[in-house]
This record gives C-alpha cells, sequence and structure tokens, in this order.
C-alpha cells in the first residue's frame, strides 16, 4: 500500500511542542551541558533557560506556534518536538539552519510552576550573585566600577588616606539593606511575567573631578515605573581631606538622604529669598524656592541648579557664579570658595 506523498512529508516533520505541553520547568541537557529551562503559563510567548554551572538566566520568546524559540540577543535558536507528558526533546543551533546540539528535558515539578517559581529561581539565588568589575576613567583620573546586583561600587584608583577614606564612604553607600532582596524580587516578577531578567537600572558614575573635589552621581530607575521611577544623587568629596560635603551648606541649607539615590533639600530663608529675586515664574508653574529636590552641582566656575523634570514645562535650569553668590555664601561656603576654584 503506498501513502500519498503529501502524508510521508508530514510524517517526517516534527511537530513543534504547544504552550500547554511546555508549561513549567524542566532540567536536562543542551549537548553535554545541564541546563534549566522553563516556560511560562498559557501565552506560551516567553521562557528562560540558564547552565546550571554559570546560573544566568537568559530569555527565550517565540514569535508564532510555529517559529523556533529564540534566545535573547539572537545567540542561539531552539526547536522542541511535541511529546506528551514529562518529557520534552529537541535541538539547539547557534544559527537558523546550523549544525544541532541534541535538548533532553524532564519536567520538574507541576505545569503551574512558571519562570517565576521556586523550582526555577531556587539555584539561581542559592549562589552568589556575579560580580562584574570594569576600569574606567573620567578626565584622566582613573577608578574602578563593581556591580553585584544591586550594588553597584565605585572605587578611586590610589592608596593615599584621603582616597582610602571616600573609598570606604562609597563602599557604603552602594549598600541597604533591602537591595539584593528588590534585586532578586524584581527578577522573579519579570522572569514570571516574560522570561527577561529585568532588574533596575542602577548606575554609579562620577560628574565632576578637580585637583580638590570629586561628585559621583548614583542613578536609579526603578524596573517597570516608567519616568516616576528614576532618582538620583550627586554626592561629593574633598580630595585633600577624605570627607564628604554637602554643597548646600554654602548656602545655608542642608540635603537630607532617603538613601544614596534620593532625598530632599531643606532651603534656608536668606537664600530662598535671594533665589526667588533671581528668577521669574511661568503662570501655572510653582516658585522655584517651593521646591523640595533640587539638582545642584559645582564646578571650578560656580554652582549649576535645576528642578526634577516632570514633563510639565516648568524645568528650571540655573547656573550662578562664584561672584554672583557672594552675598549669599555661608562661612563654610567662603572658606570653601579658594578649593572651589581650583581647577
Amino acid at each position: 500500500m503506498f501513502k500519498p506523498v503529501a502524508a510521508i512529508a508530514l510524517a517526517c516533520t516534527p511537530l513543534l511542542a504547544n504552550a500547554a505541553d511546555l508549561a513549567g520547568v524542566w532540567t536536562g541537557t543542551l549537548g553535554k551541558s545541564a541546563i534549566t529551562a522553563c516556560f511560562n503559563g498559557a501565552d506560551g510567548e516567553h521562557g528562560s533557560y540558564y547552565y546550571q554551572r554559570i546560573l544566568t538566566p537568559i530569555q527565550l520568546t517565540q514569535a508564532s506556534d510555529s517559529a523556533p524559540w529564540v534566545e535573547e540577543g539572537d545567540t542561539g535558536f531552539w526547536t522542541l518536538d511535541n511529546r506528551s507528558g514529562d518529557t520534552l526533546a529537541g535541538a539547539w543551533r547557534k544559527t537558523q539552519g546550523g549544525k544541532p546540539l541534541p535538548i533532553t528535558l524532564k519536567r520538574v515539578g507541576t505545569p503551574n510552576d512558571g519562570c517565576g517559581s521556586d523550582a526555577y529561581n531556587a539555584a539561581l539565588e542559592a549562589a552568589p550573585l556575579p560580580v562584574k568589575t570594569q576600569e574606567k576613567s573620567f578626565g584622566g583620573h582613573r577608578y574602578v566600577l563593581k556591580t553585584q546586583g544591586a550594588r553597584v561600587t565605585l572605587k578611586l584608583e590610589g592608596d593615599g588616606p584621603a582616597v582610602q577614606k571616600i573609598n570606604r564612604q562609597l563602599a557604603a553607600l552602594a549598600v541597604n539593606d533591602d537591595d539584593q532582596a528588590d534585586y532578586l524580587r524584581e527578577r522573579r516578577e519579570y522572569l514570571g511575567r516574560n522570561g527577561s531578567a529585568l532588574t533596575s537600572e542602577i548606575t554609579v558614575e562620577p560628574t565632576y573631578w578637580s585637583s580638590q573635589w570629586i561628585t559621583v552621581k548614583f542613578y536609579r530607575w526603578t524596573a517597570g515605573m516608567g519616568a516616576r521611577g528614576i532618582s538620583w544623587g550627586q554626592h561629593s568629596w574633598n580630595l585633600q581631606t577624605g570627607e564628604a560635603v554637602d554643597p548646600w551648606t554654602w548656602l545655608g541649607g542642608h540635603q537630607q538622604w532617603y538613601d544614596a539615590y534620593s532625598g530632599e533639600v531643606k532651603l534656608s530663608t536668606p537664600f530662598k529669598t535671594w533665589l526667588a529675586r533671581q528668577t521669574t515664574t511661568d503662570e501655572g508653574c510653582p516658585a522655584i524656592n517651593s521646591y523640595s529636590t533640587f539638582d545642584l552641582s559645582f564646578n571650578t566656575q560656580g554652582l549649576q541648579l535645576s528642578t526634577p523634570a516632570n514633563g510639565d514645562g516648568c524645568d528650571n535650569e540655573l547656573s550662578f557664579t562664584w561672584e554672583q553668590l557672594a552675598a549669599v555664601l555661608t562661612a563654610e561656603g567662603k572658606a570653601a570658595l579658594p578649593s572651589l576654584k581650583a581647577p
């Protein structure tokens, strides 16, 4: 008995696994490497996997039921056969149509265990978070940036007493009681949503570095929060003494920090009055001296003052020379002035 040609071709073509077959957490091998993989529920469009020796999640996405699963960054392509029960088989290719490596997987837990489950995350969270170290420079000054989860630590080059003192303070600013727990919670949340290991964006970098002073900006964009999730703080040190300085004290004010990335300013009454005379207020906008959050920076020429960019058309970007500020500088500000003007 002869089979139709079309039937023969269909019989030779593996059926791709659908969402219901894949939902859950799986362990097995890709080539000779042990891996753990997961697929999220009924949508079937998102998954993740990691090599058990590396423990770094890699997102998997599928454009349609008949398309391969694509790794984040197009680093690999998966095809999985439609097998019922708790086993999966398929192939990994570095490029579409490339040489295949076999994938063999067995389900662990239940189909309800997706990429945000203990079954997928327990091994990730039991291991120390990986550390990334980068050597960088700013205006000819060298420093090292170390990133581990939500902790980003900047270390100045040098071993003098002042530099050591600043480095200890920078290391302390990089740590709070909840940072790594928040990092793992965010990663779980987004693994469960779409298989991505998305977490808050955190950067720490110098914004000013003279022979006398350094300012370092701590920036955070909380995952999933849009513009409302952006916050930052600028922290300054005297490079000769290693002492932290609050530039607002030069104007009689005070910066109260909630953490390295956020805080509020208490302006002195004399500076409030002076500031109001230097500016005009647009209709429908608050007076500049009514804000409690400012971005304050300085250089050899003077101070730069801005209010948060809220998209309401009321942003303020102001610059004042040291000569313009002479009338409102406090005793601390006047004492610091010679070193502030030094290149």
